[in-house]
Order: C-alpha cells, then sequence, then structure tokens
C-alpha cells in the first residue's frame, strides 16, 4: 500500500553535504547529491553500467561520478562523461540512471516517487510557519510499518501511560487521575484532525491552553500543536522504506527565538525512544499472517478514519470518498 504519487524526505538539508548520500524511500535505492549551484538532485542508486551503488562515489564537476569505472552522471540521469571512451567516441543515448524530481524545502530535501508516465510533479509540501520559528531536528529508522507511527501520534490516550516522566498528560493523570472529555475528529482535504478537549456545542472549554491539536496530511505527516499559552509545534514524517520499516523525520519548535534556524540532533529524544520501543514490541503481531486481531473501543476511532483514508489514498478513491465522511465526529474518552 505504497503511496507513491507524493513528496517524501529523502533527509535533512544539513545532512546533505558535499558527499552522496544514500536513502531509502518506499521500496526505491536512492542516491542524493549537491550538483550544479549546490542544487540537490536524486537518482536511482545504481550505476547503469556495471550495477554499483552511485552512493559510494563522488561529485565532481557537478556530476555523480560512480566509485567503479568514473562514469559521471548529471542531475536529470543522463551520462555526461566515460573516462573509458577514445576519443571521437559518443556516449550512447541509452547510458543513463532514471532521475526523480528532487527540490529542498524548509529543512528538507524532498523526493517525489511516482511512476512512469506521471506528469509534472505538484510542488513540495511546505510546513507552514517553518520560517517563523527556530527547531531541532533529527532522523531516526524504526522497526514497524509507518501506519503504525502515525496511529501513535493519532492516539490520544496513550501517553499517559506510554510516556512516563516525558509527556504533560502523564503528570496530568498522575496528579488527579484520568478525565472524561470530548474530542472533535474531523476530515481534511488532504487528511485529518483531532482537537481536544473540546465542548460538545463545538466551542473550546475553558482553558483553550489545554487544547491540543493533532494532525494527519498525506501520505506521511503528523504534527502536534499545543493551541494556547506559548504555541509548540511537532512535525514528524514516516517514511516508508519496507512494509514493515520506516524512518521518522522529526522537527520540534523550540521556545527561545535564538540559535540557528535549525539544529540537527544526531541523539533520539528519550520520549521518541519511549514511543520506538513500544511501537516495534508489536510489529512481529501484525507480521504472523493475521494472528493477531485487534479490538478497538471508541478512543480507536481516530486510528480507524486513518486506517480508511490510507486504503482510499492507495486505491486512489481518496476524493471520492471523502464526501461520505461526517464533517465532524465527537467521541468520549478517558485521559
Amino acid at each position: 500500500m505504497f503511496l507513491r504519487k507524493y513528496w517524501y524526505i529523502a533527509c535533512a538539508s544539513s545532512q546533505l553535504g558535499a558527499a552522496p548520500r544514500a536513502v531509502r524511500v518506499l521500496d526505491q535505492d536512492i542516491v542524493v547529491f549537491r550538483g550544479d549551484g549546490r542544487r540537490p538532485a536524486a537518482l536511482l542508486d545504481r550505476c547503469c553500467h556495471r550495477g554499483v551503488k552511485l552512493s559510494l562515489g563522488r561529485v565532481t564537476g557537478g556530476a555523480l561520478a560512480c566509485g567503479y569505472h568514473g562514469w559521471r552522471f548529471g542531475g536529470g540521469g543522463a551520462c555526461v562523461h566515460i573516462p573509458s571512451l577514445a576519443e571521437g567516441r559518443r556516449i550512447p543515448a541509452r547510458c543513463a540512471v532514471p532521475a526523480f524530481p528532487c527540490v529542498e524545502r524548509d529543512g528538507y530535501v524532498w523526493v517525489w516517487i511516482g511512476g512512469e508516465g506521471d506528469a509534472a510533479a505538484p510542488p513540495p509540501p511546505g510546513i507552514d510557519g517553518f520560517s517563523a520559528r527556530r527547531w531541532d531536528q533529527g532522523s531516526v529508522d524504526l522497526e514497524c510499518a509507518s501506519t503504525r507511527g502515525l496511529e501513535n501520534n493519532l492516539d490520544w490516550c496513550h501517553p499517559a501511560f506510554a510516556h512516563p516522566w516525558t509527556h504533560g498528560q502523564f503528570y496530568l493523570a498522575l496528579l488527579r487521575g484520568l478525565r472524561e472529555q470530548l474530542l472533535e475528529v474531523r476530515p481534511t482535504p488532504d487528511g485529518m484532525t483531532v482537537v481536544g478537549p473540546v465542548s460538545a456545542a463545538g466551542g473550546a472549554p475553558a482553558p483553550r491552553s489545554s487544547q491540543v491539536l493533532l494532525s494527519f496530511t498525506l501520505p506521511d505527516r503528523v504534527e502536534v500543536r499545543s493551541l494556547g499559552g506559548m504555541p509548540r509545534r511537532i512535525v514528524l514524517h514516516f517514511v516508508p522504506t519496507a512494509p514493515d520499516r520506516c524512518r521518522m523525520e522529526w522537527l520540534v519548535s523550540r521556545a527561545l527565538p535564538f540559535g540557528p534556524r535549525v539544529r540537527f540532533r544526531a541523539r533520539e529524544p528519550t520520549i521518541l525512544r519511549q514511543d520506538r520501543i513500544l511501537l516495534e514490541s508489536a510489529e512481529p503481531a501484525y507480521a504472523r499472517d493475521g494472528a493477531f486481531r485487534e479490538q478497538h473501543v471508541e478512543a480507536d476511532a481516530p486510528m480507524l478514519l486513518l486506517r480508511r483514508i490510507l486504503g482510499w489514498a492507495a486505491r486512489g478513491e481518496w476524493e471520492a470518498r471523502r464526501a461520505s465522511l461526517p464533517e465532524r465526529r465527537l467521541i468520549r474518552v478517558r485521559a
């Protein structure tokens, strides 16, 4: 169920320097590099000569040179130089490597994963408010399907149990116990939102500072926003790398407006590690040919809607099916 006709993150901008970088996106092994004018380019990570990984080569003269025989490829995939060719010999037109549209925006290098014969790719998705904030950024490999990560971050009720000493909801539960509250679930043109707590009439209960917005955007983004006080934002992309593996690209806004726009952090934050350990522990149950059967309650409604959206998008039915969903659904939970 890979969603191909979308932009995905290849890597953080700061992590693409002078050397080429190997990345995995969906079922594609890709090499990204900075070519002419340091603009990023993305090619299939396979030399058309002898099949060697191009990511083992180096960038020279704005082109990517294979580390085996020195064949050079431009950002569009065409071979531009073959050192072994005698003078007067021309490079055969068939000597080329598949290329992917590649754009740098909002702290990331993005690649478009589409099929042959696709029309021009649309603009890459921006991160709303990116330039107005300071961010910490990182990347973590997860041994679980990307859908698990998406579901986890739309799950309102897990933080009190999954995040001891790292999440505000854990501290609230510790101090006052679990309380009933209403959540509002809405489909959007490109995904869905979950907001809570809300009133039955649709307004925000006082104080508004207690409200949190969770949003999903196709194909792989979840955002967490606090809506009051000093609004904090967490932006997570769960890039599929196999049916049961993914790469989480995380971005967290900093409270103080000082320092560089984006700081890359190699260390995995504790709160993300807590989620990862739980999600990876569940993955084997889903891999056993359906031997594990989930049981659901009302609090699982956002997760189940997410699965419907992903399924419809995979079959190209999302636009048609979206109109069949209720504009607003209230669910009652204890959290």
